[in-house]
């Protein structure tokens, strides 16, 4: 069954009023000298494309997307399950999982600028590593040749994506210096991670306990160094988003050293700050959402099943409070009964759709 959605489109109208009166020989112009009746008849076309309803079978996607949305958040890919660390199989499953439940991929920076593109009707997830370690992303020599194992994290990722086409590969991988621990393949390693749809965000030049610095300028040497590092390799990659070390908040006053600063000539501005584990995100859309200030759900867990499977049961559950796509960035849309928690002030190029 099909029901209509109605566009909710703000807009703010600048009324202007001539002084002096318009020549009899320019009447029916306007200032540009081209006829105000064409005028006229442009601006209805654009309007009428504007507000043209659309049709969506509600009762099939049901699309919602103030809904919540999960960042997770894993460390090391290694041989043992242990906390924080997560094996090659079992990264596998939480990733059969997701894609088995409707799940893609999406870059975290693509949330923070409002580009979240999934299918109609399927769920975003973000994908983060914290501390680059050599199991995220290792080379390993076959036949003469360096080639990435097939165990690690991104090796890992590439091979779901292949297996189940539209998973995705986006991940963002959260690194201190010397990251991935293969010095002589950084380079290498940073340019192919790029290259892949992934991200690298900073988690301080030597993850320190940020609650426990005490000047700006030890702030900005951690936060700087590190990007300063990456633009070693990468000169023109510009890292956006900050994942704090154990989650420790520094101090209130050197807080604003963590969004932004820079350290001897190179600057930083970080538009999103993740904390450890917790729950879901809200929606970028959402009237909640800080995005310096952005909860992560833990991968890895001593448990069989960690606190991804517990949400995803949630979700399961509670299917109407999970981010649901209606397939089209260029929208916003959830049930009307929603509207007065929709905050598009970052997005001002949105349109609102409810039903």
């Amino acid at each position: 069954m099909f029901k209509k959605i109605f566009i909710v489109i703000f807009s703010v109208f600048i009324l202007l009023s001539a002084c002096t009166t318009t020549p009899s020989n320019t009447k029916g112009v306007n200032d540009d000298g081209i006829p105000q009746d064409q005028v006229d008849k442009e601006t209805d076309t654009e309007n009428e494309e504007e507000l043209i309803d659309e049709e969506i079978d509600f009762q099939k996607i049901r699309p919602n997307e103030l809904g919540r949305i999960m960042v997770l958040m894993y460390h090391q890919i290694g041989p043992e399950e242990r906390e924080w660390i997560r094996t090659p199989d079992n990264f596998r499953r939480d990733l059969q999982t997701l894609y088995d439940n409707g799940y893609r991929l999406v870059s975290l920076r693509d949330v923070l600028r409002g580009e979240i593109s999934v299918p109609a009707g399927y769920s975003p997830v973000v994908i983060t590593f914290d501390d680059g370690t050599e199991g995220q992303f290792r080379y390993i020599e076959k036949d003469g040749e360096w080639v990435i194992d097939p165990d690690s994290a991104v090796g890992i990722l590439l091979e779901m994506n292949e297996k189940n086409p539209g998973l995705g590969t986006a991940a963002t991988f959260f690194v201190n210096s010397n990251p991935f621990r293969q010095p002589e393949h950084t380079k290498r390693k940073l340019e192919e991670l790029v290259r892949f749809g992934m991200d690298i965000g900073n988690h301080t030049l030597t993850h320190p306990n940020l609650s426990t610095i005490t000047s700006p300028e030890e702030m900005q040497r951690q936060m700087g160094g590190l990007v300063k590092e990456i633009q070693s390799y990468l000169p023109d990659y510009q890292i956006d988003t900050l994942a704090l070390p154990f989650g420790a908040h520094p101090k209130e006053e050197l807080y604003p050293y963590a969004i932004k600063g820079q350290y001897e000539g190179t600057e930083y501005h970080h538009k999103g700050i993740l904390l450890v584990g917790s729950h879901p995100s809200h929606s970028p859309f959402h009237k909640d959402f800080n995005p310096l200030r952005i909860p992560r759900i833990r991968g890895e867990d001593p448990f069989e099943y960690g606190y991804l499977y517990y949400w995803l049961d949630y979700f399961e559950r509670n299917p109407h409070l999970r981010y649901i796509s209606d397939g089209d960035p260029r929208y916003v849309t959830f049930p009307e009964k929603l509207l007065d928690e929709v905050d598009l002030s970052n997005f001002p190029e949105k349109k609102i759709r409810t039903y």
